[in-house]
């Protein structure tokens, strides 16, 4: 999945029972403006804990976010959250309670997703297995898909102690991600006790802040298939013979980039990771860039 353990060694640690814990979640979207309409943006927010209370004499830690790196000024509040046997439970706002994670859930089991609090929809568990982070194993829950998803979806997976891929509050508030535009929202890093524990293999860091531009321009024709696609793409018919080529992912970050000297060309992409990618093809007075998915 995205996981990558940290250099830190330890035991398996639940960071919603840890008033230390940290989750850095990176949103990226399309930031157009007049004067650059193809800007996409990448921005980062800290949640955490700050403080706790005691009601009917149960621990419940105060839960804030901030854009603040240092997670000290601009918090914002979001409710209180406490753990009881392997469940973590959300007391919002408006004190309303809700059972925001059950890490003891089997494939089959089921959980309540209101997807942009229009959309209720009972969503299953299809797989569970583990990862190893830090030399211990944490069980990975992986969910279906909303049964709309024509042009979005959601891939949620939780990581047991960790929470969502999403974000620790994303069961309570989700939302799906179109499979048209740059539209994502991952946690980049967490870190309990002050300790980074591990970090999402697809960012460079933990914080990120960027505006990052795709071009697209009018263009010569070609052919790509399949897309989406698993390991191999084909490129037909460009028209040229020269041309640079170039896949960025969803971030803006290049992670391939070729000189093709052929008119047909099949590429072998089995190194990266399932997800959506943006592919640049320019020569030397055109260019074009499309979006094309890696499936699982």
């Amino acid at each position: 999945m995205f996981l990558i353990p940290s250099i830190l060694l330890g035991q398996a640690i639940n960071h919603f029972d840890d008033i230390d814990s940290k989750w850095n979640v990176a949103k990226t979207y399309p930031a157009a403006n007049q004067q650059n309409p193809d800007f996409v943006a990448t921005t980062t927010t800290v949640y955490g804990f700050q403080g706790d209370t005691l009601i009917d004499n149960e621990l419940w830690f105060k839960f804030y976010s901030t854009s603040d790196s240092m997670f000290q000024s601009d918090l914002l509040y979001h409710g209180l959250l406490r753990v009881e046997n392997n469940k973590v439970f959300y007391l919002d706002t408006l004190n309303q309670l809700d059972a925001l994670y059950d890490f003891s859930l089997n494939v089959g089991d089921s959980v309540l997703y209101d997807l942009n609090g229009m959309f209720p929809e009972w969503l299953q568990v299809i797989t569970v297995d583990s990862i190893q982070i830090n030399g211990n194993y944490y069980r990975r829950l992986k969910f279906a898909e909303p049964i709309m998803n024509a042009f979005d979806e959601l891939n949620e997976v939780w990581i047991e102690g960790i929470g969502s891929v999403h974000g620790p509050l994303f069961p309570y508030s989700p939302v799906k991600f179109s499979q048209e535009i740059p539209d994502s929202l991952f946690v980049t890093c967490t870190f309990s006790g002050n300790q980074q524990v591990w970090q999402h293999q697809s960012y460079s860091g933990c914080y990120i802040n960027i505006v990052l531009s795709v071009d697209q321009l009018d263009l010569f024709d070609f052919k790509i298939y399949p897309n989406p696609f698993t390991n191999i793409i084909h490129i037909e018919n460009i028209g040229i013979q020269e041309y640079e080529l170039t896949m960025m992912n969803s971030m803006g970050q290049i992670v391939k980039q070729l000189q093709i000297n052929n008119n047909n060309t099949i590429i072998d992409l089995s190194e990266l990771k399932h997800g959506i990618y943006f592919l640049r093809i320019e020569s030397r007075d055109n260019a074009k860039t499309m979006r094309i998915i890696k499936k699982y």
